[in-house]
Parts: structure tokens; C-alpha cells; sequence
């Protein structure tokens, strides 16, 4: 009985390894080959940071139908904007983010006013 166990192991080790040496791509000299296995690493070295932006899967929605809501961070205002954004056409959307931006230029010039105290 031990024997057959054994055997039935052996073969099950044997077939799991026919079955993954079929599927993986051949070896070459230089590697893997080339034609048929893509490597996940850029063609263009080094590799330049980029700015990521942090996600989370799910957030509460702020209550941004609420007249007396105030976001009290940045953080609350970004979700905020997020939840009005939605609520922007498709054909006003590029009218709503230059005047966005033209209305952060214009608070962070006043905030530099009264800080220089001009």
C-alpha cells in the first residue's frame, strides 16, 4: 500500500512538470526566447518617475447637496470636487477646469498678498 502511494505521487509530480516545461517559453543562450516571451520591463532605460495619483477603492461621498457643507481639508475638498464634477456636461467640462484653475491661481495670489502683507 506504501508503494502505491508513492507511485501515485511520483507520477502526479511527473505530469504537473510535463504539463509546466510545455508551457513555458524556451530558453536560449540569452535567456528566455525572445519572440516568444514579453518582458514587462520598458525598451527606454532609465526608467523616469511619473506622478501617481493615490486611489482608494471606496470613499464616503461628501453631502455636497447640502448648502451648509464645508470641506474642512484638502483632502475632503478633493472628494467634494469629485462628487460636483460629475455633475458637469460632457461639453462644459474643459469651461469648468480652466475657470477651476483660474480660481486656484487667483486664491493663491491673495493668500501671497496677505502674507507679504501687500
Amino acid at each position: 500500500m506504501n508503494r502505491l502511494k508513492m507511485t501515485t505521487s511520483r507520477e502526479a509530480l511527473r505530469s504537473i512538470l510535463r504539463e509546466a516545461l510545455a508551457t513555458t517559453p524556451p530558453v536560449t543562450d540569452r535567456g528566455r526566447d525572445d519572440k516568444q516571451f514579453k518582458s514587462t520591463v520598458p525598451s527606454r532605460l532609465p526608467i523616469e518617475p511619473s506622478d501617481q495619483v493615490a486611489l482608494q477603492l471606496s470613499t464616503q461621498r461628501p453631502p455636497v447637496e447640502d448648502p451648509e457643507f464645508v470641506p474642512a481639508n484638502p483632502e475632503e475638498l478633493g472628494r467634494a470636487l469629485d462628487s460636483l464634477s460629475a455633475l458637469v456636461p460632457d461639453d462644459k467640462v474643459e469651461e469648468f477646469y480652466r475657470k477651476f484653475v483660474s480660481l486656484i491661481d487667483k486664491i493663491n495670489e491673495e493668500a501671497d498678498e496677505v502674507e507679504t502683507g501687500g
